[in-house]
């Protein structure tokens, strides 16, 4: 009793149990009053009335019910159930009329047949038709959410206890970027070692670039350049002027040294793993170093072998997640220690595990809440958790793309990679300083005034910058067309074509990465041609040209979603601007967000914050960005108790950092998740040192 009525609480749950009241009792209704008609039996005729009046009625109830479910259903859901869920509800909401329909003919009727018993037969035949068509409209309502087939509406009323025991999706094997390759060399070697080559491109999927890079692999062309940059990197680590850095000397450099070699290949190899090597691992590199020492008559030239596969082995370039038996739960896996440390260390810090974490994991120590807290706080307390926001806003706000982009200069003569280099990180900034300097509400960095600027972004902002050299602290006045992150011109020129600014391309990227919604994908067949005629004389800003672009049927429903945000931001031109007219005309940036109305980009941000699906979205985006993949159904539970427990943290990322890095699904899988994966580390030695050997023939 005590769980029905834990369900009856939770609005989804509700709604579902509702609807058996229309459906199955509008079906009975109908039987009966179907005998009555056929039979002119006048008693069961006014029976069935009755029965159909009130089961039909009850969409009274029912209605607004689903209209209830519907915000907390939508955030639990993926993209392909957000859109079957908003399918079932367009039909409901145009269908389910046909149930008041059914309820109004059938009092009708039963007025007829007690008052006026010559209308009564007609009168009853129609509420008979009509109630079959309300049940016809009921089935395919129900079909289409049925089609939803999500656990949320079983058990969305389970509350954070199944969050908070919730086990974690299957493990991934994510293939490190540019960035963290970088790091991960600086870390192990020092600041100094160049990192020359060209690295593959990472792809976005699911709005993320750490979703994708679990499904990355690497061509054959992108391992060659992956081996050239760890011969290059090798070749610095054994140089005679870093000779004197290497964790030993050996005996003779005139020969092999397999103690020496073996030190080296123990101490690198942890750091660039993340983890111990195995016994193995370090044999078959040592034997293959020694030999190379042995035939080339130099130390130096085995050890650089060794460092070579070490940088050239998937173990390096990709975080190969691990799993192991859990004693204590037979229904789960655990993720491995050294599985943990480095999830841990590239959600805060997006970096390898330090020392002082790999030496935890080695111990078993973060298998345990109290040294795995500890651990937790030690990283968000560094200064190296700014690196870790930056560099998850960074993913989510698609700043990646700032490299490739490109501007009209004859529009826009101020613009230069360098103004969109200084903008990217003006944006970077404010996040930081206001989230984990500050450690301030999430949602006020939609409103603050405070930011940074450079010379370079003085004429852009059109404000004075004092500082010839560096960053300047600055804060709008108050009522200032800048205010929160909404109006900083990385966005805005990023989200714009190369000579204009799109409404829709801006209104898009909010729905989609701000507040995790999905808008469906342009039909093949839609026509830009008036809307890309930036100079039409009789439709002269964005706002009139896509009142008529976006008329056609066919472009509605997708406008409708991004058009009246992205119209919000058009006092910013394609580099984010400040302008008040487009072709002499002046610029209307009102709209309203999901009905919260604004006058202007400021007040879009204003709406944005006070949006309920805000937060929500954050966390959802931060999961899956320590995870690397999308959120597993056993996790829905979870992500409903992070969003609540992130509220009751006043909204403070660090809080949300932490209680997704100490959750139980963070650190477990299903016993379905993949086993360690086999590599073949003495091929690739092999191979290596064939390419050291041919390359010492051709200098002889």
């Amino acid at each position: 009793m005590t769980e029905l009525f834990a369900a009856l609480q939770d609005p989804a749950y509700r709604h579902v149990l509702s609807n058996h009241l229309p459906v199955t009792g509008l079906f009975v209704a109908w039987l009966v009053l179907l005998v009555g008609v056929v039979s002119r039996q006048r008693p069961t005729v006014v029976l069935g009335l009755a029965l159909v009046g009130v089961m039909a009625g009850s969409a009274v109830v029912v209605m607004p019910a689903g209209e209830d479910a519907y915000p907390t259903v939508y955030e639990a859901l993926d993209g392909a159930s957000k859109e079957r869920l908003d399918a079932h509800a367009d039909l409901a909401a145009k269908w389910g009329l046909t149930l008041y329909l059914a309820a109004g003919l059938a009092v009708l009727a039963l007025a007829a047949a007690v008052t006026n018993r010559r209308f009564a037969g007609a009168a009853s035949w129609a509420a008979l038709i009509s109630a079959l068509g309300s049940l016809v409209a009921a089935v395919w309502i129900a079909d289409a959410g049925g089609k939803i087939r999500h656990p949320e509406f079983r058990n969305a009323h389970a509350g954070a206890g199944a969050g908070e025991d919730a086990v974690g999706g299957p493990v991934a094997m994510r293939r490190l970027s540019a960035e963290q390759y970088r790091r991960a060399i600086a870390d192990a070697f020092g600041d100094d070692v160049e990192v020359v080559g060209r690295f593959e491109p990472e792809a976005r999927r699911d709005g993320l670039l750490a979703v994708g890079s679990a499904q990355m692999t690497i061509t054959p062309s992108g391992l060659e350049q992956y081996e050239a940059m760890a011969t290059s990197i090798a070749g610095q680590l054994v140089a005679p002027a870093r000779r004197d850095r290497l964790p030993c000397r050996p005996l003779s450099a005139d020969g092999a040294d397999a103690a020496c070699t073996e030190e080296f290949v123990r101490s690198a190899g942890a750091r660039l793993f993340r983890r111990e090597l195995t016994t193995d691992e370090i044999r078959s590199r040592v034997e293959a170093a020694s030999a190379a020492a042995a035939s080339a008559g130099d130390f130096y030239v085995g050890l650089e072998l060794a460092a070579t596969t070490l940088l050239a082995a998937p173990e390096f370039l990709f975080r190969i997640e691990r799993v192991e038996p859990d004693p204590a739960r037979a229904d789960r896996l655990r993720l491995s220690p050294d599985t943990v440390a480095s999830r841990l260390s590239y959600l805060v810090w997006n970096a390898a595990p330090d020392d002082e974490l790999r030496e935890a994991a080695d111990r078993g120590g973060l298998l345990g809440p109290d040294e795995l807290a500890r651990q937790v706080d030690r990283l968000l307390a560094s200064p190296r958790a700014e690196d870790g926001v930056r560099a998850f806003f960074a993913d989510v706000l698609r700043f990646d793309e700032i490299d490739m982009m490109s501007k009209d200069i004859g529009r826009y003569p101020i613009y230069s990679s360098r103004v969109a280099l200084d903008a990217r990180e003006q944006s970077l900034k404010v996040i930081v300083d206001h989230l984990v300097t500050r450690n301030e509400d999430y949602r006020d960095l939609f409103t603050t005034r405070r930011s940074f600027v450079t010379r370079r972004l003085g004429p852009l902002y059109g404000v004075p910058v004092r500082a010839a050299d560096g960053w300047e602290e600055i804060e709008f006045p108050e009522g200032h067309v800048r205010a929160g992150l909404l109006t900083h011109a990385s966005l805005n020129m990023l989200h714009a074509h190369p000579g204009r600014s799109s409404p829709t391309l801006r209104g898009q990227f909010l729905r989609e990465s701000i507040l995790c919604q999905t808008v469906p994908p342009a039909p093949a067949d839609v026509e830009f041609a008036l809307f890309n005629d930036d100079q039409n004389p009789e439709h002269k800003t964005a706002r009139d040209r896509l009142e008529v672009h976006s008329s056609a049927g066919s472009c509605r429903s997708c406008h409708q979603l991004t058009d009246p945000i992205g119209l919000g931001l058009e006092h910013f031109d394609g580099i984010g601007k400040f302008r008040t007219t487009e072709n002499g005309a002046p610029i209307d940036a009102s709209g309203d967000l999901d009905g919260d109305t604004f006058r202007n980009a400021s007040e879009l941000g204003r709406a944005f914050r006070n949006h309920p699906r805000l937060a929500p979205c954050l966390v959802e985006n931060l999961y899956r960005y320590a995870v690397g993949r999308e959120i597993a159904e056993t996790e829905r539970g979870l992500t409903r108790r992070l969003v609540e427990d992130f509220r009751a943290a006043g909204y403070r990322v660090p809080a949300l950092l932490r209680a997704i890095a100490l959750s139980e699904a963070f650190r477990t899988a299903p016993l379905s998740s993949a086993v360690e994966p086999v590599v073949e580390e003495d091929a690739r030695s092999t191979r290596a040192m064939g390419r050291m050997k041919r390359s010492e023939d051709d200098d002889a």
